[in-house]
């Protein structure tokens, strides 16, 4: 990008300086409260002073022929989805549905709804928000792997979603974070899956040494949605 204008904004990118998976005596105070710098103030900030300062000569003319360019065809053909363990099982749902990662919260519990399915509501940041149970609707078993702390993933979660007005939070066992994959690298569910899980399952991707059950997010809000009715 043309840089002959230098800006006057001096910004603070502890995000850049510390990362968000630094540990020890140089980690941030603030990863336990938020969880990742994207949900911190400081970030949101120099985001907004990023976004109110004046353009340098040539910005706009130079991103308009960026965005003009033909995107390699490549790029049209990968997903980025979010990795995540509901007990013994590893998911995976598309990153675009995925507005939130917070800490366990309490769940209030809700009269003459489907148990297995809806456990009640969840304060997402002073909005009460649908807690579902990923593994009653997949119909999965309870876990017997151990929970890992640590650099690897983050234990405890809970996932808010939200897709085409209506939004959800389900508690997980881990979270391993965000994986773009080429489409074509998902294969068929094998014949051995559960057949809730395979009802809800798009595909199956080969990541490490353990294979990921890709959910189809349309049919996941589909069911969600008419759990409520």
């Amino acid at each position: 990008m043309n840089d002959s204008a230098a800006s006057v904004i001096a910004i603070d990118d502890c995000w850049n300086r510390i990362g968000v998976r630094r540990r020890g005596a140089d980690a941030c105070w603030e990863f336990e409260r938020v969880i990742h710098c994207r949900n911190c103030e400081r970030y949101s900030a120099a985001g907004r002073q990023i976004l109110q300062r004046e353009l340098p000569p040539g910005y706009r003319e130079e991103w308009t022929q960026v965005l003009a360019t033909r995107k390699p065809q490549g790029q049209a053909n990968t997903e980025s989805i979010v990795i995540f363990r509901l007990g013994d099982e590893w998911l995976a749902i598309p990153s675009r549905i995925v507005r939130e990662i917070t800490s366990a919260k309490p769940i209030r519990r809700l009269p003459h709804t489907r148990k297995n399915v809806v456990k009640g509501l969840v304060n997402m940041r002073g909005e009460l928000q649908i807690c579902v149970s990923l593994g009653g609707l997949l119909d999965l078993e309870k876990g017997a792997q151990e929970r890992r702390f640590g650099s690897v993933g983050i234990s405890d979660r809970m996932i808010l979603i939200a897709h085409e007005g209506n939004q959800y939070v389900f508690p997980v066992t881990e979270v391993h974070g965000l994986h773009r994959h080429q489409l074509n690298e998902l294969q068929p569910a094998p014949a051995t899956i559960g057949k809730s899980k395979a009802t809800y399952t798009k595909g199956v991707l080969t990541w490490g040494e353990h294979h990921v059950a890709s959910l189809d997010a349309e049919l996941l809000f589909h069911t969600l949605n008419k759990s409520l009715t």
